[in-house]
């Protein structure tokens, strides 16, 4: 009888610690992404944690687009600088490509195609920011507005010096901050609005140059041998190892940027399947 009642206690106890462990799991895990959860409740999005080992993701649709705030995925043989993106997938293509980033960020390897410089003509702005476009005019609208400078200096404090990018294609728009901005939710909730209130900007610019009749053309196609290894549509990196390709239109991606994005960026392709590229891993 004795020895009963003394497995039962030690059952008890067990279970007992067992409960208690589990909730400080689940404690530390909702204290840990407080800021993904809020950024959820906020814009009435999706959570989505995969424990506490993957960093969360957050979805949310936001004026036709469709917006996800997370950390970037680390490319092989790219340093594991945690980078907190917001993109934000264009639900009607626009005819625009630009990459801002400021002066102390090295070049990236292949400029975003058919694009040059541009000034925006604020002289304190254009020796901090390098901006490059295929319509310099609607790149000077949008680096125009007051509200869009200042969102892009806000998010370069976030960043270390050169730490901050925006890249703009006609399938989506992604602000980058290179730094973990997941544990302290007032900054992220910050670059998410800064994010959103760009991508309010640019819908209303690329709109009214539209509707004034004027096309905003790419640059005319180039060999394959000026081309280069292909761009990836989401970060906009060259493509060389470690990729997939859309089953559907066959676009190219790098694997962990289509695990990010959930499917294929292209407008128009609602491909959530795709295939391993020659030479991936």
């Amino acid at each position: 009888m004795v020895q009963a009642l003394a497995i039962g206690l030690v059952f008890l106890i067990l279970y007992a610690l067992l409960r208690l462990t589990v909730r400080l799991f689940s404690g530390l895990t909702g204290a840990r992404h407080k800021a993904y959860r809020l950024i959820a409740a906020r814009y009435h999005g999706k959570y989505e944690s995969r424990g506490m080992v993957d960093p969360p993701t957050v979805s949310f649709p936001f004026e036709g687009s469709t917006v996800r705030v997370g950390l970037a995925p680390t490319m092989p043989g790219q340093a594991a600088i945690p980078r907190t993106r917001v993109v934000a997938r264009f639900g009607k293509g626009l005819p625009f490509r630009m990459e801002l980033y400021p002066s102390q960020r090295p070049a990236p390897a292949q400029l975003p195609k058919g694009t040059r410089l541009v000034r925006s003509g604020h002289h304190d702005f254009d020796r901090a920011y390098v901006a490059q476009a295929n319509d310099p005019e609607m790149a000077r609208e949008l680096l125009n507005s007051v509200e869009v400078r200042q969102a892009f200096e806000d998010l370069r404090k976030m960043a270390p010096p050169s730490g901050m990018l925006v890249s703009i294609n006609p399938e989506r728009l992604l602000v980058q901050v290179d730094r973990n901005l997941g544990s302290q939710p007032l900054v992220l909730d910050a670059a998410v609005r800064h994010a959103l209130r760009i991508h309010e900007t640019l819908q209303r610019s690329v709109t009214s140059r539209v509707g004034e009749g004027i096309d905003i053309v790419e640059s005319g196609p180039t060999s394959p041998e000026d081309s280069g290894p292909a761009q990836c549509e989401v970060c906009g990196d060259p493509i060389e190892n470690l990729f997939v390709t859309c089953a559907v239109c066959k676009t190219p991606f790098h694997r962990d940027c289509w695990t990010f994005i959930g499917g294929c960026s292209t407008y128009g392709c609602p491909s959530k399947q795709c295939v391993a590229g020659v030479g991936s891993n």
